[in-house]
């Protein structure tokens, strides 16, 4: 920027101070096109001009562009970050939940079915004692569902999977929003018979399978796996495209150092 020079009507230079008192006090005119302003006594002052409502305009409209252009690049990998945060977390809770378990109740193969105790009992001596649990779900809408099934698969395919299933499966929330669905069966090693599934925000949504919605399975000797964790690379891969279901992205999300590398 210019600095202001000042001359009184005499040719004499003035002090900054007077400058500065004499310019706000004596100021009537200001000619914009030729960035001189005139007093009446004769004094003038040049300074650098201003930008225009143009010059304003565009910048601001660059400014618009870059932001659209990098917003949802950032936002997509914020959500991923939260969403391998939150999956950390549930897969830890579940498998200490488990072990615990176990410690009070004996290896989980031996454990009781829902055809002995019914699927509430079962989460309540099995399951919920090892959670902060919030609710026990009977019906959908008690986990914040709108609908009985409410999943989508990753391709954006409305899914059968039922929040409960009422001789297999009563769902729970738990104080971080966190839904499990934990299949009320022994552990006869099937995979039906075993499934979990989990839902990082409960019937907040998307409710999408891969993206906030993941299935892991029981084994023995192991605990809790992701569903279909024996599987080969090619297979999975194939679950996590956007054509596909999504069920096995849990598996894909670990097997890939919990990073997210598919259609998200």
């Amino acid at each position: 920027m210019r600095k202001f020079s000042y001359f009184g009507g005499g040719g004499n230079l003035l002090s900054s101070s007077q400058v500065f008192l004499e310019g706000c006090k004596k100021i009537k005119i200001c000619y914009n096109d030729d960035v001189e302003h005139h007093n009446y006594d004769g004094v003038f002052m040049k300074e650098m001009r201003a930008f225009t409502l143009a010059e304003v305009l565009i910048t601001l409209g660059i400014i618009g562009i870059v932001a659209a252009l990098t917003m949802p690049a950032v936002i997509g990998h914020y959500k991923k970050e939260e969403t391998i945060s939150k999956l950390k977390k549930a897969y830890t809770i579940l498998n200490q939940a488990m072990k615990r378990s176990e410690v009070d109740n004996g290896d989980y193969e031996h454990w009781g079915s829902a055809l002995e105790l019914g699927p509430e009992e079962y989460i309540k001596k099995y399951w919920t004692p090892y959670f902060n649990v919030t609710s026990i779900c009977k019906t959908y809408g008690e986990c914040g569902y709108k609908a009985s099934y409410p999943f989508k698969t990753l391709s954006g395919v409305q899914d059968t999977t039922t929040v409960t299933q009422s001789n297999l499966r009563i769902p729970f929330m738990t104080s971080d929003g966190i839904m499990y669905s934990i299949s009320a069966s022994s552990g006869d090693g099937t995979v039906a018979a075993d499934t979990i599934y989990i839902d990082l925000n409960g019937g907040k949504g998307p409710n999408v399978f891969g993206k906030d919605v993941f299935i892991f399975t029981r084994v023995k000797n192991k605990g809790i796996m992701p569903l279909c964790y024996t599987c080969t690379e090619e297979r999975i891969n194939v679950s996590c495209s956007n054509a596909s279901n999504g069920y096995y992205c849990a598996q894909k999300i670990m097997q890939d150092g919990w990073k997210i590398n598919y259609p998200f």
